[in-house]
């Protein structure tokens, strides 16, 4: 199979770990920065970052529109209940809340939540409810609700770092998974841990997408894309991707867009649960591919973007 080739490529100020269509305005890609800066004296200084908002021209050309400067960002998300707000975690305990529109980004709240020795790692709209959940570098996850402006729950599911979360799709549950190989489930209703698995993972779980339909699909650093049995909670099927599965999105109803760290952007086709297939490979990447992201109403284009090359691209299949 082919490489894709590239419609565009751009390149960031800082290193991107992360990259979103705006949904209120799908010519518009916003960008989270992170850079580790060794020299600096003090924890909040040593991890830097900002947020991007680029527009994209009818050829696919990129240029950046505005700018904010931030601590290094971990992961962005927007609200399905209010699109242009986008939530933005990051490395020193934070969660902020930018308003996008109109070509600029406007700061609407700033949280500080934990010490700044703790990552913001990952954060997840609740599909049903005004709350979001999170997980840290300490191993916990937890809620903050939208609401009161605080952390309504809190618990410690991994030993290490607590990579990532998906609600399931009533909103009642909450998937984490972690360094320690471990993916479980949580009723966030009775605050109690539904089951717990570590045996099938190889590596840390990184990535997990609730179907809706029965099934759920987890990324990991052991390369493996996995298709699990929501009810029984076993493999269903997998397929090896080349490298580490960092984040996971549905392309429409019958393939998933994988960002694969060293390998770069697959396109795997999930409509046989029993055999799933590579059908698409984005390899221009000449560093970690940590974040890509499927335009909203032309699932044909694809952004993505790596980390140390500071690469931001357009592509189409």
């Amino acid at each position: 199979m082919s490489s894709i080739a590239s419609l565009s490529t751009t390149f960031t100020s800082l290193p991107p770990s992360c990259v979103l269509f705006v949904p209120q305005d799908e010519m518009c890609v916003v960008v989270g920065t992170y850079l580790l800066n060794e020299d600096a004296g003090s924890i909040e200084g040593k991890k830097i970052g900002s947020l991007l908002l680029y527009r994209m021209d009818e050829g696919g050309q990129l240029n950046l529109v505005a700018s904010q400067q931030t601590h290094a960002i971990l992961d962005i998300k927007f609200s399905p209940h209010s699109p242009e707000v986008l939530a933005v975690a990051q490395s020193n305990g934070t969660l902020s809340f930018y308003n996008i529109s109109n070509d600029t980004m406007t700061l609407s709240a700033h949280h500080a939540l934990f010490d700044a020795s703790i990552l913001l790692l990952s954060v997840n709209f609740s599909p049903t409810a005004q709350h979001l959940a999170f997980t840290l570098s300490s191993g916990e996850a937890g809620i903050f609700s939208l609401e009161s402006r605080k952390v309504t729950y809190q618990y410690s599911p991994h030993e290490l770092e607590a990579w990532t979360c998906e609600f399931t799709t009533d909103g009642k549950g909450l998937y984490s998974g972690g360094d320690d190989s471990v993916i479980c489930l949580y009723d966030l209703e009775t605050r109690t841990q539904l089951w717990r698995d570590r045996k099938t993972h190889q590596a840390g779980v990184t990535a997990i997408l609730d179907r809706g339909d029965g099934t759920f699909l987890t990324g990991s650093y052991d390369e493996w894309l996995r298709t699990f049995d929501a009810r029984t909670v076993r493999v269903k099927s997998d397929i090896k991707l080349g490298g580490g599965v960092w984040r996971l999105q549905m392309r429409g109803e019958d393939s998933v867009l994988a960002s694969c760290m060293h390998a770069g952007a697959r396109v795997v086709s999930v409509r046989d649960e029993s055999k799933l297939s590579i059908i698409a490979k984005f390899e221009e990447h000449e560093s970690m591919n940590y974040g890509s992201h499927v335009h909203g109403t032309r699932p044909d284009t694809i952004t993505s973007c790596s980390f140390y090359d500071k690469r931001l691209c357009i592509w189409s299949l």
